[in-house]
């Protein structure tokens, strides 16, 4: 059996809520899943990139729409972690324009973050646009939401 998970994560990559928002996030995400096996938030004092596991299909430019051959992005990935230099804006092949990693349009989502709010199997389904806008306004940011399956 595969486990899911439901990962909030700041649209901005540095972003970290204030413990106060950090507290009011995590017990209104444990009322919307009261089922999770857990749930928990983590805090880095570095980027980490949160994938979507078994759910990654393809990344795709975020500004002409055109798919990113594989090996290309997983090249960009390795330089970025061996060289520590996270998100630095890179020319795209496929029109030129410059984006960072996190800009990319991953299907289904991924990001970087150094907050994360997620709950293991929480048996909810996808969140709904009033969830994820309550989530939101508890941490005082726009949040990315990432549905992990492994």
């Amino acid at each position: 059996m595969s486990d899911n998970w439901i990962i909030l994560i700041p649209e901005n990559p540095e972003t970290i809520p204030v413990q106060a928002q950090q507290q009011h996030a995590l017990q209104a995400f444990q009322r919307l899943a009261p089922k999770s096996d857990k749930i928990e938030m983590e805090v880095s004092k570095e980027l980490r990139f949160i994938d979507c596991g078994q759910n990654f299909e393809r990344v795709r430019c975020s500004a002409c729409g055109k798919e990113l051959e594989e090996n290309w992005w997983n090249e960009r990935m390795n330089e970025e972690f061996e060289s520590g230099l996270f998100l630095k804006e890179m020319e795209l092949p496929c029109c030129g324009v410059k984006r960072t990693l996190h800009d990319l349009r991953y299907e289904w989502p991924q990001g970087f973050a150094r907050f994360s709010l997620e709950a293991m199997n929480p048996n909810l389904g996808k969140l709904s646009l009033d969830q994820v806008t309550s989530l939101e306004a508890a941490l005082g940011c726009p949040l990315r939401v990432i549905y992990r399956r492994f």
